[in-house]
């Protein structure tokens, strides 16, 4: 049966493709939309997980999202230090600041204002691709990320060519030069703006409006503390919202998942592929039933039952499916590879996959049960007919 219906389905080539083409084209589209919308997500969160070594973030209690928040004062820090469960609690100030480059062109930086003393916060050794951490310790110097360093901070030479910014380059801000002492890598933020990193006080001299004040407080814990039974304490001494890391993540990309229209503008795009690939396959491959009527005729003629008929159709509806996803997801990751290096985000993941499998599937095999009811109204004298 397998072969037979493999026969028949590659036989008519001009159908055949017709198909394929179909679903490899929803299999791109869904493929295509949902890596670019689960790493679009990814970036809402990227300085957490870019600071691994913090426990718990503490925030002002009304935070939306990571770019909205209220200042912390120092009163609340040490408190928070004095919880139980807490072994160590920095400030970190994270906020924007205008900048111009050597050719004199305005480029806001998101700067993570980072402990002076302990310089928790900065970029992990492993994450540093020149310079050191410890030069942060000189007055007026920043560590940039290496994507932005590379693109929005790069500067036009004389020939045309970009030329990246470098350590040792400057960036001046508020009548004050900045020297690059360090590039490291980085998670993307969403608003696309170049990460750099600086002490607090050099931020707060920089930026006469921050006054000292912060917008996070970094907690690490005690051994043996209970991270969430540490979070209430928090709370209650302090009044702001306490959260460990993969809550203070899940809190971020919940925000941009329910009260934002990025889902919703991505989804539109998976449904259109959905739709546009159900239509194609399902009008192909009903002409593909259509064109042979006479050869399913002949089965039935010779005693083949609606089952086995059924069976050879969901046979050529899987194999279509499997070609047209191979194809689709195949272009999708070239699509991704094409994307590295650039601000647009595209995470390929196994779930993403198996949910595109899914959606091709579907649309192959219900293209085929459509198809199924004029292959069970045949009239098998029809091959005896002229």
């Amino acid at each position: 049966m397998i072969r037979t219906a493999l026969t028949m389905l590659v036989g008519d080539r001009a159908k055949f493709l017709g198909i394929v083409f179909g679903l490899a084209f929803a299999s791109l589209l869904i493929t295509q939309q949902a890596a670019i919308f689960r790493g679009v997500m990814v970036l809402v969160y990227g300085h957490v997980t870019d600071t691994p070594q913090v426990d718990v973030w503490v925030s002002d209690p009304g935070m939306p999202d990571f770019d909205t928040n209220d200042m912390i004062n120092e009163r609340e820090l040490d408190v928070v230090r004095g919880v139980e469960g807490v072994r160590w609690a920095v400030p970190l100030n994270r906020r924007v600041l205008y900048t111009r480059k050597p050719d004199n062109e305005i480029s806001p930086i998101m700067v993570m204002g980072i402990d002076d003393g302990s310089l928790i916060g900065a970029p992990l050794p492993e994450a540093m691709v020149c310079g050191s951490v410890d030069d942060l310790r000189r007055p007026n110097t920043v560590i940039i990320d290496e994507h932005s360093a590379a693109t929005k901070l790069a500067v036009e030479g004389p020939d045309g060519v970009l030329k990246p910014m470098q350590v040792g380059d400057r960036l001046r801000a508020n009548g004050t030069d900045i020297e690059v002492v360090g590039i490291c890598r980085s998670t993307l933020a969403l608003m696309l703006y170049p990460t750099a990193y600086m002490l607090r006080s050099q931020c707060s001299q920089l930026d006469a409006s921050s006054d000292q004040s912060f917008n996070f407080i970094l907690v690490g814990l005690a051994g043996g503390a209970d991270p969430a039974a540490t979070c209430a304490r928090i709370d209650a001494a302090t009044g702001l919202s306490a959260r460990t890391s993969a809550d203070f993540c899940r809190h971020v990309y919940d925000f941009f998942l329910y009260k934002t229209g990025i889902p919703a503008n991505f989804g539109i795009a998976v449904l259109l592929g959905f739709v546009v690939g159900a239509a194609i396959a399902g009008q192909t491959f009903s002409q593909f039933v259509s064109d042979n009527r006479r050869t399913f005729a002949s089965l039935k003629a010779m005693g083949m039952r609606n089952g086995r008929l059924a069976g050879i159709l969901l046979v050529q509806a899987v194999a279509s499916a499997l070609v047209g996803y191979g194809l689709g997801v195949g272009a999708a990751t070239l699509f991704g590879v094409a994307l590295a290096g650039t601000d647009l985000s595209f995470r390929l993941e196994p779930e993403l996959m198996a949910f595109s499998f899914v959606s091709v599937l579907v649309i192959s095999i219900g293209a085929a049960l459509v198809s199924l009811r004029s292959v069970v109204r045949l009239d098998p004298a029809l091959v005896f007919r002229s």
